[in-house]
Protein backbone atom coordinates (compact mmCIF):
# COMPACT_ATOMS: atom_id res chain seq x y z
CA UNK A 1 0.00 0.00 0.00
CA UNK A 2 1.36 3.25 -1.05
CA UNK A 3 2.68 6.02 2.18
CA UNK A 4 0.54 8.98 1.74
CA UNK A 5 1.80 11.80 3.97
CA UNK A 6 1.04 15.98 3.18
CA UNK A 7 4.33 17.06 4.35
CA UNK A 8 7.78 16.27 4.82
CA UNK A 9 7.36 17.66 8.63
CA UNK A 10 4.22 15.03 9.52
CA UNK A 11 6.39 12.29 7.68
CA UNK A 12 9.33 12.96 9.73
CA UNK A 13 7.61 13.25 12.73
CA UNK A 14 5.43 9.92 12.26
CA UNK A 15 8.70 8.40 11.58
CA UNK A 16 10.42 10.15 15.17
CA UNK A 17 7.14 8.10 16.67
CA UNK A 18 7.54 4.98 15.35
CA UNK A 19 11.31 5.08 16.30
CA UNK A 20 9.88 6.01 19.96
CA UNK A 21 7.51 3.02 19.97
CA UNK A 22 9.46 0.28 18.36
CA UNK A 23 13.24 0.64 19.28
CA UNK A 24 14.93 -0.67 21.81
CA UNK A 25 15.51 1.90 25.11
CA UNK A 26 18.55 0.24 26.63
CA UNK A 27 19.73 3.33 27.91
CA UNK A 28 16.55 3.33 30.18
CA UNK A 29 15.39 -0.55 30.42
CA UNK A 30 17.12 -3.79 31.44
CA UNK A 31 15.44 -7.64 30.66
CA UNK A 32 12.63 -8.47 33.04
CA UNK A 33 15.27 -11.07 34.63
CA UNK A 34 16.97 -8.01 36.03
CA UNK A 35 14.80 -7.73 39.64
CA UNK A 36 14.94 -7.35 42.75
CA UNK A 37 15.27 -10.11 45.10
CA UNK A 38 11.81 -11.57 46.22
CA UNK A 39 12.61 -11.04 49.99
CA UNK A 40 12.51 -7.04 49.15
CA UNK A 41 9.23 -6.62 46.98
CA UNK A 42 6.53 -9.28 47.84
CA UNK A 43 3.13 -6.88 46.99
CA UNK A 44 3.04 -4.36 44.53
CA UNK A 45 0.28 -1.41 44.91
CA UNK A 46 -0.45 0.28 41.23
CA UNK A 47 -2.90 3.49 41.62
CA UNK A 48 -3.45 4.77 38.34
CA UNK A 49 -4.37 8.92 38.48
CA UNK A 50 -6.14 9.08 35.47
CA UNK A 51 -4.96 12.27 33.38
CA UNK A 52 -2.74 13.48 35.90
CA UNK A 53 0.18 15.32 34.56
CA UNK A 54 3.61 14.92 35.06
CA UNK A 55 4.10 18.53 36.40
CA UNK A 56 2.11 17.84 38.83
CA UNK A 57 5.32 16.92 40.79
CA UNK A 58 7.93 17.58 38.29
CA UNK A 59 7.13 21.23 38.88
CA UNK A 60 4.16 21.48 41.61
CA UNK A 61 4.98 25.29 42.85
CA UNK A 62 4.52 26.49 39.23
CA UNK A 63 1.15 25.54 39.26
CA UNK A 64 0.02 26.68 43.21
CA UNK A 65 -0.13 22.36 44.14
CA UNK A 66 -0.47 21.36 47.45
CA UNK A 67 0.56 17.87 46.97
CA UNK A 68 3.04 16.34 50.13
CA UNK A 69 2.61 12.85 48.80
CA UNK A 70 3.45 13.64 45.45
CA UNK A 71 6.50 15.32 46.23
CA UNK A 72 7.52 13.04 48.67
CA UNK A 73 7.27 10.11 45.82
CA UNK A 74 9.20 12.13 43.23
CA UNK A 75 11.91 13.53 45.56
CA UNK A 76 12.43 9.69 47.15
CA UNK A 77 11.35 7.56 44.59
CA UNK A 78 11.95 6.74 40.90
CA UNK A 79 10.58 9.55 38.98
CA UNK A 80 9.29 9.69 35.44
CA UNK A 81 9.40 13.58 33.78
CA UNK A 82 6.79 12.14 31.31
CA UNK A 83 6.04 8.32 29.51
CA UNK A 84 4.74 7.32 26.31
CA UNK A 85 1.27 6.65 26.02
CA UNK A 86 -0.05 4.76 23.46
CA UNK A 87 -2.37 5.11 20.11
CA UNK A 88 -5.24 6.95 20.96
CA UNK A 89 -3.93 8.13 24.29
CA UNK A 90 -7.10 7.08 26.02
CA UNK A 91 -8.14 5.55 29.44
CA UNK A 92 -9.26 1.98 27.79
CA UNK A 93 -6.12 1.85 25.59
CA UNK A 94 -3.49 3.15 27.95
CA UNK A 95 -4.76 1.20 31.16
CA UNK A 96 -4.53 -2.05 29.00
CA UNK A 97 -1.59 -1.34 28.04
CA UNK A 98 -0.40 -0.34 31.45
CA UNK A 99 -2.05 -4.06 32.39
CA UNK A 100 -0.58 -6.15 29.66
CA UNK A 101 2.42 -4.52 28.61
CA UNK A 102 1.27 -4.45 24.98
CA UNK A 103 0.40 -1.59 22.19
CA UNK A 104 -3.48 -1.75 21.40
CA UNK A 105 -3.50 -3.01 18.47
CA UNK A 106 -1.98 -6.23 20.18
CA UNK A 107 -4.39 -6.60 23.49
CA UNK A 108 -7.44 -5.33 21.22
CA UNK A 109 -8.80 -2.73 23.28
CA UNK A 110 -8.24 0.15 20.67
CA UNK A 111 -10.67 2.47 21.01
CA UNK A 112 -12.72 3.41 24.93
CA UNK A 113 -16.22 2.44 23.04
CA UNK A 114 -16.98 -0.75 21.96
CA UNK A 115 -17.15 -1.20 17.85
CA UNK A 116 -20.41 -0.34 17.11
CA UNK A 117 -20.83 1.41 13.42
CA UNK A 118 -24.68 0.94 13.37
CA UNK A 119 -24.56 2.26 16.79
CA UNK A 120 -26.82 -0.83 18.02
CA UNK A 121 -24.96 -0.98 21.85
CA UNK A 122 -26.48 1.92 23.05
CA UNK A 123 -22.89 3.62 23.42
CA UNK A 124 -21.39 0.49 25.18
CA UNK A 125 -17.81 0.66 26.36
CA UNK A 126 -14.83 -2.03 26.07
CA UNK A 127 -15.80 -3.08 29.61
CA UNK A 128 -15.14 -6.75 29.59
CA UNK A 129 -11.92 -8.81 30.18
CA UNK A 130 -13.10 -11.00 27.77
CA UNK A 131 -11.82 -8.88 24.87
CA UNK A 132 -8.14 -8.56 26.30
CA UNK A 133 -6.32 -10.62 23.82
CA UNK A 134 -3.32 -11.54 25.60
CA UNK A 135 -2.49 -12.16 29.40
CA UNK A 136 -2.67 -9.30 31.59
CA UNK A 137 -0.71 -8.54 35.40
CA UNK A 138 -3.29 -10.23 37.13
CA UNK A 139 -3.74 -13.27 35.08
CA UNK A 140 -0.23 -13.60 35.72
CA UNK A 141 -0.24 -13.38 39.44
CA UNK A 142 -3.38 -15.80 39.60
CA UNK A 143 -1.22 -18.36 37.40
CA UNK A 144 2.06 -18.29 40.15
CA UNK A 145 -0.70 -18.17 43.10
CA UNK A 146 -0.59 -14.65 44.46
CA UNK A 147 -4.02 -12.77 45.21
CA UNK A 148 -5.07 -10.28 43.34
CA UNK A 149 -7.51 -6.90 43.29
CA UNK A 150 -8.73 -4.97 41.37
CA UNK A 151 -10.96 -1.54 41.61
CA UNK A 152 -12.60 0.62 38.97
CA UNK A 153 -9.78 -0.68 36.88
CA UNK A 154 -10.99 -0.82 33.18
CA UNK A 155 -12.02 -3.37 30.96
CA UNK A 156 -12.37 -5.73 33.95
CA UNK A 157 -16.08 -6.90 34.08
CA UNK A 158 -15.53 -10.61 34.83
CA UNK A 159 -12.03 -10.64 35.54
CA UNK A 160 -10.47 -13.46 37.24
CA UNK A 161 -9.71 -11.76 40.01
CA UNK A 162 -8.97 -12.73 44.07
CA UNK A 163 -11.36 -9.44 44.44
CA UNK A 164 -13.01 -7.11 41.63
CA UNK A 165 -14.77 -3.67 41.71
CA UNK A 166 -15.13 -3.39 37.87
CA UNK A 167 -15.44 0.10 35.99
CA UNK A 168 -19.06 -0.57 34.87
CA UNK A 169 -22.43 1.66 34.21
CA UNK A 170 -25.14 1.14 31.91
CA UNK A 171 -28.16 3.73 32.27
CA UNK A 172 -25.80 6.46 34.82
CA UNK A 173 -28.71 6.04 36.97
CA UNK A 174 -28.99 4.76 40.65
CA UNK A 175 -29.52 1.86 38.93
CA UNK A 176 -26.46 1.09 38.23
CA UNK A 177 -25.15 0.45 41.59
CA UNK A 178 -27.10 -2.67 41.38
CA UNK A 179 -25.18 -3.89 39.07
CA UNK A 180 -21.99 -2.93 40.44
CA UNK A 181 -23.05 -4.71 43.61
CA UNK A 182 -23.93 -8.06 41.24
CA UNK A 183 -20.74 -7.59 39.39
CA UNK A 184 -18.15 -7.17 42.19
CA UNK A 185 -16.10 -9.72 43.96
CA UNK A 186 -16.73 -11.30 46.94
CA UNK A 187 -19.97 -11.18 47.55
CA UNK A 188 -20.28 -8.46 50.14
CA UNK A 189 -16.97 -6.69 49.74
CA UNK A 190 -19.11 -3.59 49.55
CA UNK A 191 -21.48 -4.50 52.37
CA UNK A 192 -17.98 -4.11 54.25
CA UNK A 193 -17.11 -1.05 52.71
CA UNK A 194 -20.10 0.62 53.96
CA UNK A 195 -19.45 -0.04 57.63
CA UNK A 196 -16.03 2.18 57.10
CA UNK A 197 -17.64 3.96 55.13
CA UNK A 198 -21.22 5.12 55.69
CA UNK A 199 -22.00 7.48 53.20
CA UNK A 200 -20.06 5.25 50.38
CA UNK A 201 -23.02 4.80 48.04
CA UNK A 202 -23.32 9.09 47.56
CA UNK A 203 -20.06 9.18 46.55
CA UNK A 204 -20.10 5.60 44.07
CA UNK A 205 -22.64 6.37 41.91
CA UNK A 206 -21.73 5.08 38.70
CA UNK A 207 -20.38 6.52 36.12
CA UNK A 208 -20.14 9.24 38.95
CA UNK A 209 -17.27 7.30 41.24
CA UNK A 210 -15.31 9.78 44.07
CA UNK A 211 -11.48 9.03 44.61
CA UNK A 212 -12.41 8.68 48.14
CA UNK A 213 -15.09 6.19 47.47
CA UNK A 214 -12.71 4.45 45.21
CA UNK A 215 -9.72 4.18 47.34
CA UNK A 216 -11.73 3.06 50.38
CA UNK A 217 -12.34 -0.47 48.68
CA UNK A 218 -8.47 -0.35 48.07
CA UNK A 219 -8.40 0.26 51.85
CA UNK A 220 -10.66 -2.41 52.83
CA UNK A 221 -8.60 -5.28 50.85
CA UNK A 222 -5.16 -4.18 51.59
CA UNK A 223 -6.18 -4.42 55.36
CA UNK A 224 -8.22 -7.76 55.10
CA UNK A 225 -7.12 -9.29 52.00
CA UNK A 226 -3.66 -8.39 51.66
CA UNK A 227 -3.39 -8.79 48.06
CA UNK A 228 0.03 -9.25 46.19
CA UNK A 229 -0.72 -7.15 43.56
CA UNK A 230 -3.73 -4.26 43.70
CA UNK A 231 -4.63 -2.02 40.93
CA UNK A 232 -6.54 1.23 42.09
CA UNK A 233 -8.00 3.85 39.13
CA UNK A 234 -9.04 7.07 40.57
CA UNK A 235 -10.25 9.54 38.20
CA UNK A 236 -11.55 12.45 39.22
CA UNK A 237 -8.64 14.73 37.91
CA UNK A 238 -9.70 13.64 34.31
CA UNK A 239 -13.03 14.91 35.11
CA UNK A 240 -12.02 18.17 36.30
CA UNK A 241 -9.29 18.42 33.34
CA UNK A 242 -12.28 17.71 30.64
CA UNK A 243 -14.62 20.08 32.02
CA UNK A 244 -12.14 22.89 33.89
CA UNK A 245 -8.77 22.57 32.12
CA UNK A 246 -5.68 21.80 33.46
CA UNK A 247 -4.46 23.77 36.44
CA UNK A 248 -7.72 25.54 37.13
CA UNK A 249 -8.62 25.41 40.59
CA UNK A 250 -10.81 22.82 40.54
CA UNK A 251 -8.43 20.64 38.76
CA UNK A 252 -5.75 21.40 41.14
CA UNK A 253 -8.17 20.68 43.90
CA UNK A 254 -8.75 17.12 42.10
CA UNK A 255 -5.13 16.95 42.06
CA UNK A 256 -4.38 17.46 45.77
CA UNK A 257 -7.35 15.16 46.24
CA UNK A 258 -5.63 12.44 44.68
CA UNK A 259 -2.32 13.14 46.73
CA UNK A 260 -4.22 12.28 49.53
CA UNK A 261 -5.93 9.20 48.30
CA UNK A 262 -2.53 7.66 47.44
CA UNK A 263 -1.09 9.26 51.21
CA UNK A 264 -4.26 6.66 52.53
CA UNK A 265 -3.09 3.95 50.48
CA UNK A 266 0.70 4.30 51.51
CA UNK A 267 -0.71 4.16 55.25
CA UNK A 268 -3.01 1.40 54.96
CA UNK A 269 -0.07 -0.49 53.56
CA UNK A 270 1.46 0.39 56.43
CA UNK A 271 -1.32 -0.67 59.05
CA UNK A 272 -1.72 -4.11 57.46
CA UNK A 273 2.00 -4.75 57.90
CA UNK A 274 2.71 -4.99 53.97
CA UNK A 275 4.72 -1.69 53.60
CA UNK A 276 8.13 -2.92 53.79
CA UNK A 277 7.78 -5.22 50.64
CA UNK A 278 5.88 -3.36 48.85
CA UNK A 279 6.28 -0.87 45.56
CA UNK A 280 4.08 1.65 44.52
CA UNK A 281 3.46 2.33 41.19
CA UNK A 282 1.71 5.75 40.27
CA UNK A 283 0.88 6.04 36.98
CA UNK A 284 -1.56 8.41 34.72
CA UNK A 285 -3.00 7.23 31.44
CA UNK A 286 -2.42 10.43 28.96
CA UNK A 287 -1.54 13.76 29.18
CA UNK A 288 -4.07 16.57 28.32
CA UNK A 289 -3.98 19.87 25.73
CA UNK A 290 -6.98 22.59 25.44
CA UNK A 291 -8.99 23.05 22.82
CA UNK A 292 -11.60 25.36 21.19
CA UNK A 293 -12.82 24.24 18.11
CA UNK A 294 -13.80 20.62 16.99
CA UNK A 295 -13.99 19.22 13.50
CA UNK A 296 -16.64 16.10 12.26
CA UNK A 297 -15.16 14.37 10.18
CA UNK A 298 -18.16 12.20 9.26
CA UNK A 299 -19.76 15.05 7.61
CA UNK A 300 -17.16 14.42 4.57
CA UNK A 301 -18.03 10.99 4.36
CA UNK A 302 -21.61 11.84 4.39
CA UNK A 303 -21.42 14.69 1.41
CA UNK A 304 -19.53 11.64 -0.61
CA UNK A 305 -21.90 8.99 0.12
CA UNK A 306 -19.88 6.56 1.73
CA UNK A 307 -22.68 6.49 4.13
CA UNK A 308 -26.52 5.72 4.19
CA UNK A 309 -29.19 7.34 6.56
CA UNK A 310 -32.14 6.97 7.25
CA UNK A 311 -34.65 9.64 7.63
CA UNK A 312 -33.75 10.49 11.14
CA UNK A 313 -30.24 10.47 10.22
CA UNK A 314 -29.43 7.20 11.81
CA UNK A 315 -27.07 5.27 10.27
CA UNK A 316 -28.13 2.16 7.92
CA UNK A 317 -25.01 1.05 6.00
CA UNK A 318 -21.84 1.80 5.04
CA UNK A 319 -18.81 2.14 2.73
CA UNK A 320 -16.24 3.65 5.52
CA UNK A 321 -17.10 4.80 8.73
CA UNK A 322 -15.42 6.97 11.79
CA UNK A 323 -14.85 6.24 15.45
CA UNK A 324 -13.45 9.72 16.77
CA UNK A 325 -11.25 9.46 19.82
CA UNK A 326 -11.15 13.28 20.76
CA UNK A 327 -7.36 14.02 19.80
CA UNK A 328 -7.28 11.02 16.64
CA UNK A 329 -10.24 9.68 14.82
CA UNK A 330 -9.67 5.89 12.74
CA UNK A 331 -11.18 5.55 9.41
CA UNK A 332 -12.51 2.11 8.39
CA UNK A 333 -12.95 0.59 5.68
CA UNK A 334 -15.91 -2.16 5.06
CA UNK A 335 -14.85 -3.76 2.42
CA UNK A 336 -10.62 -4.39 2.59
CA UNK A 337 -10.50 -4.96 -1.15
CA UNK A 338 -12.72 -2.17 -1.94
CA UNK A 339 -9.80 0.44 -3.30
CA UNK A 340 -12.42 3.20 -4.86
CA UNK A 341 -13.43 3.67 -1.10
CA UNK A 342 -10.40 3.91 -0.08
CA UNK A 343 -8.75 6.28 -2.54
CA UNK A 344 -11.96 8.61 -2.14
CA UNK A 345 -10.65 8.70 1.78
CA UNK A 346 -7.26 9.55 0.84
CA UNK A 347 -8.49 12.32 -1.59
CA UNK A 348 -10.76 13.93 1.02
CA UNK A 349 -8.25 14.30 4.32
CA UNK A 350 -5.13 14.46 2.31
CA UNK A 351 -5.46 17.95 1.13
CA UNK A 352 -6.60 19.13 4.85
CA UNK A 353 -3.77 17.51 6.58
CA UNK A 354 -1.30 20.39 7.92
CA UNK A 355 -3.91 23.23 6.54
CA UNK A 356 -4.57 26.30 8.64
CA UNK A 357 -8.22 26.43 9.81
CA UNK A 358 -9.62 22.59 8.62
CA UNK A 359 -8.33 21.58 11.97
CA UNK A 360 -6.31 18.20 11.14
CA UNK A 361 -2.92 18.01 11.61
CA UNK A 362 -1.51 14.87 10.62
CA UNK A 363 -2.79 11.57 8.80
CA UNK A 364 -0.81 8.10 9.96
CA UNK A 365 -1.59 5.52 6.74
CA UNK A 366 -2.56 1.69 7.57
CA UNK A 367 0.85 1.00 7.64
CA UNK A 368 2.04 3.58 10.07
CA UNK A 369 -0.96 2.63 12.38
CA UNK A 370 0.18 -0.79 12.11
CA UNK A 371 3.92 0.41 13.55
CA UNK A 372 3.01 2.44 16.25
CA UNK A 373 0.89 -0.47 17.79
CA UNK A 374 -2.69 1.05 16.62
CA UNK A 375 -5.84 -0.85 15.57
CA UNK A 376 -4.42 -2.88 12.44
CA UNK A 377 -8.25 -2.73 11.04
CA UNK A 378 -8.23 0.83 10.57
CA UNK A 379 -7.18 2.12 7.23
CA UNK A 380 -6.63 5.71 7.93
CA UNK A 381 -5.61 7.38 11.16
CA UNK A 382 -6.32 11.27 11.13
CA UNK A 383 -5.48 13.73 13.92
CA UNK A 384 -6.69 16.76 15.05
CA UNK A 385 -4.79 20.34 14.83
CA UNK A 386 -3.55 22.33 18.07
CA UNK A 387 -6.84 23.85 19.31
CA UNK A 388 -9.03 21.27 17.50
CA UNK A 389 -10.59 17.91 18.65
CA UNK A 390 -12.61 15.68 16.34
CA UNK A 391 -16.12 14.17 17.47
CA UNK A 392 -19.07 11.83 16.34
CA UNK A 393 -21.70 11.93 14.23
CA UNK A 394 -22.23 12.77 9.92
CA UNK A 395 -24.90 15.42 10.22
CA UNK A 396 -24.39 18.86 11.52
CA UNK A 397 -21.32 21.18 10.72
CA UNK A 398 -17.67 20.11 9.71
CA UNK A 399 -16.33 22.70 12.23
CA UNK A 400 -17.74 24.56 15.02
CA UNK A 401 -17.47 25.47 18.82
CA UNK A 402 -15.62 22.79 21.18
CA UNK A 403 -17.74 21.00 23.61
CA UNK A 404 -14.93 21.75 26.62
CA UNK A 405 -11.79 23.17 27.20
CA UNK A 406 -9.26 20.48 27.31
CA UNK A 407 -8.86 16.79 26.19
CA UNK A 408 -6.76 13.83 25.01
CA UNK A 409 -6.77 10.60 22.53
CA UNK A 410 -4.18 12.06 20.27
CA UNK A 411 -1.02 10.35 19.43
CA UNK A 412 1.66 9.47 21.98
CA UNK A 413 4.42 11.79 20.64
CA UNK A 414 1.94 14.69 20.77
CA UNK A 415 3.49 17.45 23.13
CA UNK A 416 1.07 17.24 25.81
CA UNK A 417 0.25 13.66 25.59
CA UNK A 418 2.95 12.55 28.30
CA UNK A 419 1.55 10.03 31.28
CA UNK A 420 2.72 10.36 34.79
CA UNK A 421 5.15 7.58 36.29
CA UNK A 422 6.38 7.34 40.03
CA UNK A 423 8.08 4.30 41.56
CA UNK A 424 8.33 4.38 45.59
CA UNK A 425 8.72 2.41 48.31
CA UNK A 426 11.17 1.12 51.37
CA UNK A 427 13.24 -0.72 48.78
CA UNK A 428 13.06 2.07 45.63
CA UNK A 429 16.51 3.93 46.01
CA UNK A 430 15.75 7.73 44.69
CA UNK A 431 16.51 8.50 41.34
CA UNK A 432 14.70 9.08 37.20
CA UNK A 433 13.58 6.67 34.99
CA UNK A 434 13.98 7.89 31.59
CA UNK A 435 12.52 6.63 28.39
CA UNK A 436 9.63 5.17 29.83
CA UNK A 437 6.42 3.53 27.98
CA UNK A 438 3.74 2.53 29.36
CA UNK A 439 3.80 -0.64 27.90
CA UNK A 440 6.59 -1.06 30.31
CA UNK A 441 5.06 -1.17 33.35
CA UNK A 442 3.81 -4.44 33.80
CA UNK A 443 7.37 -5.86 32.98
CA UNK A 444 8.67 -4.26 35.74
CA UNK A 445 6.36 -5.30 37.78
CA UNK A 446 6.26 -8.71 36.08
CA UNK A 447 10.07 -8.95 37.37
CA UNK A 448 9.59 -7.75 40.45
CA UNK A 449 6.68 -10.23 41.68
CA UNK A 450 8.54 -13.38 39.43
CA UNK A 451 5.78 -13.16 36.57
CA UNK A 452 5.88 -14.78 33.16
CA UNK A 453 4.79 -11.86 30.66
CA UNK A 454 5.68 -13.65 27.76
CA UNK A 455 3.28 -11.50 25.22
CA UNK A 456 4.74 -8.70 26.48
CA UNK A 457 5.95 -5.79 24.26
CA UNK A 458 8.04 -3.59 26.99
CA UNK A 459 10.65 -3.84 28.94
CA UNK A 460 11.69 -3.88 32.60
CA UNK A 461 12.65 -0.65 33.35
CA UNK A 462 16.04 -0.10 35.03
CA UNK A 463 14.58 0.41 38.79
CA UNK A 464 17.36 1.50 41.17
CA UNK A 465 16.83 -1.19 44.68
CA UNK A 466 18.48 0.01 47.67
CA UNK A 467 21.60 -1.82 48.32
CA UNK A 468 21.57 -3.69 44.72
CA UNK A 469 22.48 -1.40 41.34
CA UNK A 470 20.30 -3.18 39.09
CA UNK A 471 23.50 -4.43 36.13
CA UNK A 472 23.57 -1.76 33.29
Amino acid sequence: MTKHFPTRAAAYSCLLLMALLVAPQSHAQAPTKAAAPASLIRYVIIVSVDGLLPASYVEPDAHGLKVPTLRELAKNGMASRGALSVIPASTYIAHTSIATGTNPGTHGIVTNQAWDPLEKNQGGWRWYTEDIGVPTLWDAARAKGLKTALIDWPVTVGAKADAVVPEYWRASTPEDMKMTRALAKPPGILDAVVKRMPDFWKEFTPPDIKDRAATEIALYLIETLKPHLLMLHIFEVDHWQHEKAPWSPEANAAVENADAQIARVIASAKKAGIWQQTALVVVSDHGFTRYSKQVRPGVLLKEKGLVTMDDRNRLTDWKAVVVANTGTAYLYVKDPKDEATKRTLREIFEPLAGKLGTGVGRIFTHEQIVAMGGDPEAYLCIEAADGFLLTWGYTGELNSAGRGPAGHGFAPDHKDMKASLLIYGPSIAPGKVDGARLIDVAPTVAAWLGLKMEKAEGRALRVTIKGQRVPQ
